[in-house]
């Protein structure tokens, strides 16, 4: 082997190392946030987890929900149940999500802690949050808000095995960075051809939003329903828009599928379209996920909603 290619080959090693120890300690690369199979709501963030993802904190309890251990000094609770809106995935800081905040400004306006609860996971939808509830209970909640989007009309559950298998739930940490950075972000965006089994993970975006094809309606929103009723307290809908919503000002079908539902059976719903999101509180180059200020915007119009049902008489 020739001197110019042995010196090229370590220059290449060296750069490889250096790609390696920068997306480690620059952007959290081998430190993911895990996930844990559930036989009742398919899956969630694994129990007990502190990572630093993208330079942001990601934290989950012992019963994975991204909130602060429970306490039984818990007196006030409040239940935030949704998909990656409510979560914020690795690309949310845990001071910055709506539940933070909320459990931070609830807790200051009423003078006693109270919890917000945040029970979500990505791609999850009404009745992984219904299934979550009937495993592990409500916790004394006092009001339950369900945080849903149009797509989630017909995003059903389906049991397949997911975890582990697909890059984006991963079970475990990769050994090397650059493995990491090909397998979850290069491929899939470059070269993977997504199998019909990963349709509910990844849906197709079309002109009219995310279309999930379920069959029939999402049992969830009902499950919820009745589950609130049984345990006599409030339940409400909160609807957050796609882009392409806030662009033409108005839900598309599936969302008024969701709509309708409430309509016809006294479920209060809030529209988010009526207090005027704005494109900037969108990540960039997404057409649903919220960014800081968003985050901030959804803990501002559930603000009002939840004191209003903690100052109501019990």
């Amino acid at each position: 082997m020739s001197r110019i290619i042995k010196r090229l080959l370590v220059a290449l090693l060296l750069i490889a190392a250096g790609i390696e120890l920068v997306l480690r300690y620059a952007f959290g690369f081998c430190n993911a946030p895990l996930y844990v199979a559930h036989p009742q709501y398919e899956y969630i963030y694994a129990p007990n987890q502190e990572v630093k993802r993208f330079g942001n904190h990601i934290r989950t309890n012992s019963l994975s929900m991204r909130s602060k251990e429970l306490s039984s000094a818990d007196s006030v609770v409040v239940l935030l149940i949704g998909d990656s809106v409510v979560n914020g995935g690795s690309l949310t800081d845990q001071d910055s999500l709506a539940s933070t905040l909320l459990e931070s400004r609830l807790s200051g306006a009423l003078e006693q802690p109270v919890r917000v609860l945040n029970i979500s996971a990505g791609s999850w939808g009404p009745d992984n949050g219904a299934a979550y509830l009937q495993a592990h209970g409500l916790f004394g909640a006092r009001v339950m808000c369900l945080v849903a989007s149009s797509h989630d009309a017909h995003d059903r559950m389906t049991h397949e095995k997911i975890v582990g298998v697909d890059p984006n739930l991963p079970d475990r940490q990769y050994r090397l960075a650059l493995l990491e950075l090909w397998d979850r972000y290069l491929y899939p965006l470059y070269f993977r051809d997504f199998s019909v089994s990963e349709a509910k993970y990844f849906a197709p975006v079309s002109e009219g939003g995310i279309r999930k094809d379920g069959d029939g309606f999402n049992p969830g929103f009902m499950e919820l329903k009745e589950i609130a009723k049984r345990e006599g307290i409030p339940f409400f809908i909160y609807l957050h828009p796609e882009i392409s919503e806030v662009e033409a000002g108005a839900y598309n079908e599936q969302g008024h599928e969701i709509i309708r539902f409430a309509d016809d059976h006294g479920v209060r719903l809030v529209a988010e379209l009526e207090h005027g999101p704005r494109l900037s509180n969108y990540r960039s180059g997404d057409v649903i996920h919220y960014n800081s200020r968003g985050q901030a915007f959804l803990a501002r119009n559930l603000y009002p909603l939840f004191l209003e049902y903690l100052k109501a008489p019990m």
